[in-house]
């Protein structure tokens, strides 16, 4: 029987940088217990996720840097509650081609991003301290949106 990996507790953060790690805008920013239950087990069903407003996302281009970073409630040892593997991620984004102009709709998961082996000290990560812990660079000729278009139901 597989069992669901706790989540850590803290506010997590998505913030666009161009491709030499400067900040560019703060996209979205959640605490935990809004992805996940009172016992913070992860939300695995998508139409219980937080929804997220195409229309306040900027425009990630190509090379620009999609990037996950969380501040934790409490210290915590990395291996000790939350391993690499065990993260549970869906972002909807909406990809547009530059140079075709066609336009298509993916949900990023763990898959895609990098692990950032965050700058924690001895693996140790404080209270109160931001920490880049995902990445995902925009592929060449590419641009994307936090966000999915509200499908119409009257169709």
């Amino acid at each position: 029987m597989a069992t669901t990996p706790a989540m850590i507790t803290g506010t997590y953060r998505f913030v666009h940088r161009d491709s030499n790690d400067n900040t560019i805008a703060e996209l979205l920013e959640k605490h935990s217990f809004e992805f996940g239950g009172a016992v913070g087990v992860p939300i695995s069903d998508p139409q219980r996720m937080p929804k997220v407003k195409k229309a306040l996302s900027t425009i990630l281009r190509e090379d620009d840097k999609l990037v996950l970073m969380l501040k934790p409630d409490v210290l915590f040892t990395k291996g000790g509650l939350e391993t690499a593997d065990a993260r549970v991620m869906r972002i909807p984004v909406t990809f547009r081609n530059r140079r075709s102009g066609v336009i298509y709709e993916k949900t990023l998961v763990k898959g895609d991003f990098t692990d950032k082996k965050v700058h924690a000290e001895d693996d140790t990560y404080k209270a109160g301290i931001w920490y880049d812990i995902e990445e995902y660079v925009i592929p060449a000729q590419s641009e994307l949106k936090l966000g999915h278009a509200i499908q119409d139901v009257r169709v």
